[in-house]
């Protein structure tokens, strides 16, 4: 017997990588009939790291800066959600969270009551693999719920 979603969350970076997951998390609801959440963590470091040079450090986030950097990620999310039909005409909803990714998708996850969880894969390896790790690997490995990762 296949398994019927009743919420569906999808996560992005922002990436090209990261939207890739979009579509498909859209086609799944909108196959289960079912809404999607759409997800995206505003990641901040406690202190500065040449590893995380795109990222400010939390004390120097004003509350001007965070409400900016909350308003731009929520138009970027529904920006993506997809234009055509039928997956346009999916109910979606928006959240954001602040902190590690892995452990902030999981979090949401369970605070919306995903069954599913979508997420994509950039594919790194070696020692970029090794030095960042891997959230998508830190998000299977603590859900709750099914994991669907797309390449």
């Amino acid at each position: 017997m296949l398994e019927r979603f009743k919420t569906v969350l999808v996560t992005t970076d922002f990436s090209e990588h990261g939207d890739h997951a979009i579509a498909h998390a859209f086609r799944i609801a909108a196959d289960n009939g079912c809404p999607v959440v759409l997800c995206h963590v505003i990641e901040t470091v406690v202190t500065p790291s040449p590893l995380y040079a795109q990222y400010y450090p939390t004390d120097l986030i004003t509350p001007e800066i965070r409400a900016r950097a909350e308003q731009d990620a929520t138009q970027a999310l529904l920006d993506r959600v997809p234009k055509a039909k039928p997956l346009s005409d999916v109910a979606h909803s928006v959240k954001l969270a602040h902190g590690s990714p892995a452990r902030e998708i999981v979090h949401l996850g369970e605070t919306v009551g995903a069954d599913l969880i979508v997420i994509s894969t950039r594919g790194h390896t070696g020692l970029k693999h090794i030095v960042l790790g891997s959230v998508v690997e830190r998000v299977i490995r603590h859900a709750h719920c099914a994991v669907l990762v797309v390449r």
